[in-house]
């Protein structure tokens, strides 16, 4: 259970320097080295005052839950009740430390603004506290990662959308604990105590809380408070006057990438402080052993790969932040013995030898920080090591003298016993990743009978497992999952063959000369797409008749729309322009799975490594520098853009694929497609596709940490949405999101001369427009401003409606356990308010097109089985073939 919970606290820990990975880049770029120091500087002291400002009643609350002296509910009133005095102090404290650390007035005024919000970061220690005591792992996620992923959000939107200075982004800083500070009290309210005891009585009001006892605990605990901070984040502190704004921006980034093990020995010191399960010594010290060894090797591999991931992830302008990074990590395996070492002090009740080891340690760190100031970063980091290397020296002394722990050896060597826990687990993850399938909640194991085509021994040839597959998964299945193939060798193949005859055209050019080629070639996989999709229709048709009209209605009505806008201007359309409304045609007459979705993601696993492979071969067809790639931060050589017109294409296509990698069956298959496709979509720059990455990863994180429930990415979903519709109306500013506003300043223009049904797709042909937009555009950078031009209120009602459809589906399908559909929906909305490229009605919008209506019209590949019918039940497939209630008649 113990290294379960370490598992648990882990993870949810990782998600906070995590979140500092994925912001650091964006505030390190939009602030630069010394903007980027400023900000740990305005920044740096509320956090540490929110450890110091508890002044170790953190720990007290600790201790006294965990002894069963104080029940969750009194530590809870308690918290409140102490920030009375509490605040005063702290906005007095740092009002006069900020005297001090800012010598320009206004940096000044901008510090005091943000203490304002400093005592609610000590309230929410206050509640981590008592939340550790009580073993409440799961609480204690929630009041640390919650903040975090709040503070993620809205930074990289603020960094993408505005100019964002140093005092904006510590003004979203201060004010994300609050998000945490909700979910902490509720915890503590509700929890359950053990109905026994002095916690029960405190709790029922017939015992007054140990106030006296609480008091004394945590003035043993000060000291330690005080010096821990100090060895933890005080070069950062007063980094500023002794080693300048840029050597502390170096040494910013190197604690943020250096910090990161430092989850395993927190996590570790969680599980120790809180109540115990079991008596034995050696059983509760397990999960200090299995943090030590997991901190050692995650530092080993920081530390090596540290030389090329600074730089990549940070910018060139960081790469002397790298010495100190490799510094850090070996510093961070002592902080993580410093770490348990203190707490396993504090749970055996030995709070003064844990402070002094803390205050040795930090009088060590302070000195060497004075002495090693002229070296900089590379100062700070030795004057780190030195003092975290004292503080465990001490501690492990004090350690030797708790009867109940014996030796230093039981807190970090581990026992044969924890050699055979882990391989234990390894081989139950190699099993997993050996075995050729994983059942989703829609894929639940068929009973295994004999003589039967479903538990037949599988064919030992290529060409005879493939048919029996396709067998297995029927001709709608396979038809379906071919259309996305030829619809993405209709994109693909055809562009690498113009770049290698005719050469990369100038970016935003409309000098773009095909080549007979791949002409030939896109018109040949054309024509076959079509014929599919024909007679996918028409099989379909024939073996189950006509039903569910309004939801086809649905998913034609926008393609329909653009495309009779673009007859009323004089636009007849070509064949290519049947070739989607065909398309929808085929998933409605076939309804195949969702689970037929999962071959877009692995072509875009495969887009991802060719794209990178061609980039390997030529670079100067495969790579976009120089002007081309605009003010990006350029990694490897230039922006990965691969067989499409640009970097940004390349990575909406990336993100649009990355949900449905999820469901390919075999674990190995999957996790290696997200890496190949997170991979190249960091290559590419494109920020708005990064962005709608991490916000799929936040949705996903989300729903685990609240057992699977959907509204947290509805809520995404909706704020997309509510991004898609707002940002273009209310953006003035024409250079504003690298000068969309413009664009759609001139484009909305256009539009309100003919509201109704706009322009048709050929708009962006006009060289008027063209003029007005500020080059040479195909689409509206927005999907909403692109609908209404080309298209008009007759496209754009019809589509929120496709998507509304998509979206209830997908919660339906996501409270059985298929989460893949709704994690689509989040990427969709998320890259559609800064691009609009995935909305072409001709094949090179089938990423869009062809999964919303899949999802809107498919059916679950296991309906009786998730309802827990009998096996027998799965051959009437007339309600679960319907996709929205619709009941099944007219033939069916």
């Amino acid at each position: 259970m113990s290294a379960h919970k370490l598992m648990s606290a882990s993870f949810a820990n990782l998600l906070i320097p995590v979140s500092g990975l994925l912001v650091s880049p964006f505030l390190s770029r939009e602030l630069g080295p010394e903007g980027r120091g400023v900000y740990a500087a305005l920044t740096l002291p509320i956090v540490v005052w929110g450890w110091i400002g508890t002044y170790g009643l953190q720990d007290a609350l600790s201790y006294h839950v965990r002894q069963g002296r104080l029940s969750s509910r009194a530590a809870a009133r308690f918290s409140l009740l102490a920030m009375l005095p509490l605040s005063v102090l702290t906005v007095g404290a740092l009002a006069t430390l900020g005297f001090f650390l800012f010598s320009d007035t206004a940096q000044y005024r901008q510090f005091l603004v943000l203490v304002v919000f400093a005592p609610l970061h000590v309230l929410a220690n206050l509640l981590i506290g008592a939340l550790t005591g009580n073993a409440d792992i799961r609480g204690l996620n929630l009041v640390k990662v919650v903040p975090a992923l709040v503070r993620t959000g809205v930074v990289i939107f603020a960094c993408l959308a505005f100019d964002l200075d140093a005092y904006q982004a510590g003004l979203i800083f201060a004010a994300s604990v609050l998000a945490g500070l909700a979910f902490g009290l509720v915890r503590l309210w509700t929890a359950a105590d053990p109905p026994t005891g002095q916690a029960a009585a405190s709790d029922r009001g017939t015992t007054p809380v140990p106030t006296g006892s609480l008091l004394r605990y945590s003035l043993a605990c000060l000291p330690g408070v005080l010096a821990a901070v100090s060895s933890a984040r005080l070069a950062q502190v007063i980094g500023l006057p002794l080693i300048g704004p840029r050597e502390l921006g170096y040494y910013a980034v190197a604690v943020s990438v250096a910090e990161i093990p430092m989850v395993i020995a927190t996590a570790a010191r969680s599980v120790l402080m809180g109540r115990q399960g079991s008596a034995a010594p050696r059983a509760v010290t397990q999960v200090a052993r299995l943090a030590v060894l997991a901190t050692v090797i995650a530092c080993a591999v920081l530390a090596l790969s540290a030389g090329y991931a600074v730089p990549l992830v940070f910018g060139a302008d960081f790469a002397a932040a790298v010495v100190p990074t490799i510094i850090l990590c070996t510093a961070t395996v002592l902080y993580a013995c410093m770490i348990i070492f203190t707490a396993a002090l504090l749970a055996h009740d030995r709070p003064i030898w844990s402070s002094g080891a803390l205050v040795a340690g930090s009088v060590v760190g302070v000195l060497a920080l004075l002495v090693l100031s002229p070296l900089g970063a590379v100062g700070a980091a030795i004057a780190s090591l030195a003092g975290y290397a004292a503080t465990t020296t001490m501690a492990a002394v004090g350690v030797r003298r708790v009867p109940a722990l014996r030796s230093v050896r039981m807190l970090t060597v581990p026992y044969a016993d924890d050699i055979r826990l882990i391989r234990e687990r390894t081989a139950r993850i190699a099993a997993v990743l050996r075995r050729p399938g994983v059942p989703t909640a829609g894929q639940r194991e068929k009973p295994e009978t004999t003589g039967t085509k479903e538990n037949a021994p599988m064919p030992a040839s290529m060409t005879a497992r493939v048919v029996a597959a396709g067998r297995r998964l029927g001709p709608g299945t396979v038809g379906v999952g071919a259309l996305f193939v030829l619809a993405w060798l209709r994109v693909v193949p055809p562009q690498v063959v113009q770049f290698l005859t005719g050469g990369r055209p100038a970016f935003n050019s409309r000098e773009v000369t095909g080549s007979p080629v791949s002409d030939l070639i896109g018109d040949g996989l054309t024509l076959l797409f079509l014929l599919l999709a024909a007679g996918l229709t028409g099989h379909g048709l024939w073996r189950r008749g006509v039903t569910g009209r309004r939801w086809i209605a649905v998913a034609l009505a926008a393609l329909l729309a653009i495309e009779v806008a673009g007859l009323l201007r004089g636009q007849p359309p070509g064949a290519v322009a049947a070739a989607l409304p065909l398309a929808a045609l085929a998933i409605w007459a076939q309804r195949p799975p969702v689970e037929v979705l999962g071959v877009i993601g692995a072509l875009g696993a495969l887009t991802a490594f060719g794209s990178m492979v061609f980039a390997a071969i030529r670079p100067d067809l495969a790579l976009l520098s120089g002007t081309a790639a605009g003010e990006k931060q350029v990694l490897l050589g230039g922006l990965l853009a691969g067989p499409y017109l640009h970097s940004n294409v390349l990575g909406l296509a990336l993100a649009l694929s990355l949900p449905f990698a999820c469901y390919l069956r075999r674990p190995a298959a999957r996790w290696a497609c997200l890496a190949l496709i997170l991979g190249a979509l960091v290559w590419t720059g494109s920020r708005t596709s990064q962005l709608a990455a991490g916000v799929v990863l936040l949705a996903y994180l989300l729903m685990r940490l609240l057992r699977g429930r959907s509204w947290p990415a509805s809520a995404l979903v909706a704020a997309g949405g509510l991004l898609v519709i707002a940002v273009p109306l209310i953006t003035t500013d024409p250079d504003s999101f690298s000068k969309r506003g413009q664009i759609w300043s001139a484009l909305l223009d256009r539009w309100s001369d003919s509201p109704l049904f706009g322009w048709g797709p050929k708009i962006f042909q006009n060289s008027t427009l063209a003029a007005e937009l500020g080059g040479q555009f195909n689409h509206g950078h927005n999907i909403m401003v692109h609908l209404l031009v080309v298209g008009g209120l007759t496209a754009v009602v019809p589509f929120a409606l496709l998507c509304f459809v998509a979206w209830r589906r997908a919660v339906s399908l996501a409270t059985d356990g298929e989460q893949v559909a709704l994690l689509f929906l989040v990427a969709l909305v998320h890259v559609s308010w800064l691009e609009a490229s995935h909305l072409s009605t001709t094949l090179t919008g089938y990423l869009a097109w062809l999964p919303l209506v899949t999802i809107a019209l498919a059916r679950p590949a296991s309906s009786s089985a998730r309802s827990a019918c009998p096996p027998a039940a799965a051959t009437a497939p007339a309600q679960s073939m319907d996709p929205v209630s619709e009941p099944a008649s007219n033939g069916s």
